[in-house]
């Protein structure tokens, strides 16, 4: 997604905001786009720690918006929701009364694409083999519990909907499905370069939304 953020400033005759990994430094025209990875894949938990004291050591006295990000593959249907919601809620709640002179941006955890027929069959085998398949249903059952937990606290003040833009087609209709009756998103395969990842024109439509998530935090 940050890879299209230049061309997009370039489409409108602008010059980009420099994108640095792991530094927060102000480009020369003042601003700046600092991407950290934190914490480790599937355990969302230590995210949330990370990026909390990655805030408190510094980072909050260099920026003015901040955000952080789960990926599809943190949120799996062994994960407590509920337990993850609550933690990212007390952890936010307490950014925001610390540090009022930083807007924070709440965001919806991505999707994976729908399966195939293919997919399925390659589930199957999987679990015949005893193997784990990080692209089953009820997965995506489960992020869309926490993203309805987010969208509930969140949804009027700063919160950018990631899952829903995965999930919306060109024509504003929605990838979904029903797992034990229950719903859930999935990523369009138009969007998708893998059954996790963006294409280059997802990310060109997700990065769109998201510099407006940051324009509009920046209004308030």
């Amino acid at each position: 997604m940050l890879n299209a953020i230049p061309a997009i400033y370039t489409d409108h005759g602008v010059s980009a905001p420099s994108i640095e990994q792991g530094r927060a430094e102000a480009a020369p025209n003042g601003g700046f786009i600092a991407h950290q990875f934190i914490g480790e894949n599937t355990k969302p938990l230590l995210k949330i720690e990370d990026f909390n004291r990655t805030m408190r050591d510094g980072m909050v006295r260099r920026v003015d918006i901040a955000l952080m990000k789960f990926c599809s593959l943190d949120i799996t249907s062994s994960t407590d929701v509920d337990a993850i919601f609550a933690r990212y809620r007390d952890t936010m709640a307490a950014l925001e009364r610390d540090f009022p002179s930083v807007t924070f941006i709440h965001v919806t955890v991505p999707l994976s694409t729908e399966p195939n027929l293919l997919s399925r069959l390659k589930t199957l085998v999987k679990k015949l083999l005893g193997r784990s398949d990080p692209f089953r249903q009820e997965d995506n059952v489960a992020r869309e519990r926490l993203n309805a937990l987010i969208r509930r606290e969140y949804g009027g003040r700063h919160l950018f909907d990631l899952a829903a833009i995965e999930s919306t087609k060109p024509d504003d209709t929605r990838v979904s499905g029903r797992y034990e009756n229950q719903e859930y998103f999935a990523l369009y395969d138009g969007y998708a370069s893998d059954r996790l990842h963006l294409n280059a024109v997802g990310s060109t439509v997700a990065a769109t939304a998201f510099l407006e998530a940051i324009a509009e935090a920046s209004r308030k």
